[in-house]
């Protein structure tokens, strides 16, 4: 049986079954999760978190993943993938407008390798 990984998840959110059931895919065996569901305003929030885990898989904003790669070492930093998918059914909107109704399906994880980010103050 494959070693039991484990992977810092930086999130507000739970991970959905889909995005758990992939996620062992992607690291090759069961996973255990390490929640961090608290805000981060500096990456290096995480480096106690990250000490224990094998990997970390981020809802952050892209200075925070620039600021946390480093931090990461070897370890991966993934981010889910998702699609806005059309479920068929139509839905009354607060103001009375009738729409189509999309589901946000998970698509896959992708690792971050660099980030690379050039900016000016206006």
């Amino acid at each position: 049986m494959d070693a039991l990984k484990r992977v810092l998840w930086v999130s507000r959110h739970e991970m959905t079954p889909e995005q758990l059931a992939d996620l062992e895919r992607v690291m090759g065996g069961p996973v255990e999760l390490l929640p961090w569901r608290d805000t981060v305003r500096e990456a290096v929030q995480l480096v106690p978190a990250l000490k224990e885990a094998d990997a970390a898989a981020v809802v952050l904003p892209l200075g925070l993943l620039g600021e946390l790669l480093p931090l990461a070492g070897e370890k991966p930093v993934l981010q889910a993938v998702s699609g806005r998918e059309a479920t068929g059914r139509t839905v009354t909107t607060p103001d009375g407008r009738r729409e189509p109704e999309f589901a946000f399906v998970h698509k896959g994880w992708r690792q971050i390798l660099r980030l690379e980010v050039e900016t000016r103050l206006l």
